[in-house]
């Protein structure tokens, strides 16, 4: 072939490279976009218990939607924020675009009564790759906690006959945008960190009418705005034998207060009497977290993790939360059933399966509030190695029926779609 010939071809394929990295970065930031106006237009949660501290935890596990994150997990094809340690083995040829959608049924019993809720909206976005052979680098946007209640009271005024009809209302939710970053330190050791944005409205109100009454009287109305930093690190060290391989994952987050204000307007009568804006900070926990994950070829991994949220130590507005340390206790398994030589549809599926026992990070009635819960995934991939689609279910309980305390009964159904580009191909021609 001539050098002029070779010259075009490789224009050509440049061009469609740069074609290729102009689609992918405009998809991912009309995906941020989007994420962002649905975090702050919507709840991600009906749960009474998101009227707690910061509102309900949403997950931060990512896992291929198996419901569940290993601390010690590394994929090339999939992008593990939890550990961004992990991120130093991503695929140097492939720019990943994840997108994640959930729908969550939920069943709340307390003595006697019951209702149903259904809730769906977008989970998490990212995009990352390989910068250079020792570096991983990812962007991803997801809910950081929620508020999703509705509990309504009826209550005698005190020192007369009549009732009153007492409703509190939480609405918003944090978000966080996270900037992860992987360095491989040596062939067995990887270090990572992840700068992250914390930022959203936490809305509470409460409204008093009267019992037969058509008209509002008080309303009391309390905002949370939040836009601040914080941060967190992760290790990776593998062992390797000659068919298998240890992985320990460790996480640590410091305590930080992020910075927030605070508004606070009451209404009586229809009439504003009294408004307020204080500025101060919330702390984010102190977090410890350890892993250990096996694998045994490329086909088979399974891992348990173990995870520490002291939220006992944390403080609002220079007030005690009075919340506890959250505990946290996960395993999950991983088989790739395609060995690189399938040609069956089933043969080249992934299946996962993950469990989890959590201790939750308030108290009601002396009752803590915890969660457990197990997930069943597939992977399916799509046609050429563009991507694959996650699918996820997850099924658990929040919380007791005892001491007349509510009880959630849960499932999660959770699309996840990662999406391959072909980056950084060097063709050769002859």
């Amino acid at each position: 072939m001539s050098v002029k010939n070779i010259v075009i071809l490789y224009m050509v394929s440049l061009m469609k490279s740069l074609k290729s990295i102009v689609r992918i970065c405009l998809l991912a930031l009309i995906g941020l976009s989007a994420i962002s106006l649905d975090l702050n237009a919507q709840n991600n949660t009906s749960s009474p218990y998101s009227y707690y501290g910061l509102g309900e935890l949403m997950t931060q596990d990512i896992l291929n939607s198996t419901g569940m994150a290993s601390l010690s997990y590394r994929d090339g094809s999939a992008l593990n924020v939890n550990n961004p340690a992990a991120l130093t083995e991503l695929d140097s040829l492939k720019f990943i675009f994840q997108i994640g959608m959930v729908a969550k049924f939920t069943n709340l019993s307390q003595g006697d009564d019951s209702d149903s809720f259904n809730d769906l909206n977008l989970s998490k976005i990212g995009f990352g790759f390989k910068a250079s052979p020792r570096y991983g680098v990812a962007v991803s946007l997801s809910p950081y906690t929620s508020l999703g209640y509705d509990i309504t009271s009826r209550e005698l005024v005190e020192g007369g006959t009549n009732y009153i009809i007492r409703s509190q209302v939480g609405t918003g939710g944090l978000n966080q945008l996270v900037l992860s970053n992987g360095f491989k330190v040596t062939d067995d050791l990887s270090l990572g960190f992840n700068g992250i944005y914390v930022f959203g409205n936490n809305t509470r109100d409460e409204f008093i009418i009267p019992q037969g009454g058509a008209s509002l009287t008080y309303q009391n109305s309390n905002k949370l705005i939040s836009q601040g930093l914080h941060f967190n690190v992760g290790a990776q060290y593998k062992i390797d034998f000659p068919k298998n391989s240890i992985m320990l994952g460790l996480k640590y987050q410091p305590k930080i207060g992020v910075s927030a204000k605070r508004v606070t307007e009451v209404t009586n009568l229809g009439i504003l009497r009294y408004e307020d804006t204080d500025r101060g900070r919330y702390d984010v926990p102190e977090l410890y977290g350890v892993s250990l994950g096996f694998n045994k070829g490329k086909q088979f991994w399974m891992g348990a993790d173990y995870l520490l949220e002291k939220w006992s130590d944390t403080k609002k507005f220079e007030k005690d939360n009075l919340l506890v340390d959250r505990n946290k206790f996960s395993i999950a398994t991983i088989y790739n059933a395609n060995d690189g030589y399938a040609t069956k549809f089933l043969k080249k599926l992934s299946y996962r399966f993950g469990a989890f026992y959590d201790t939750g990070y308030i108290e009601v009635r002396d009752e803590r509030i915890k969660t457990k819960g197990i997930s069943f995934g597939l992977g399916l991939p799509l046609a050429r190695g563009n991507g694959m689609i996650n699918l996820s279910f997850e099924f658990g309980q929040m919380g007791t029926t005892d001491n007349n305390i509510v009880r959630e009964d849960f499932g999660r159904i959770s699309v996840e779609v990662n999406l391959f580009e072909t980056w950084f191909f060097k063709r050769k021609y002859h």
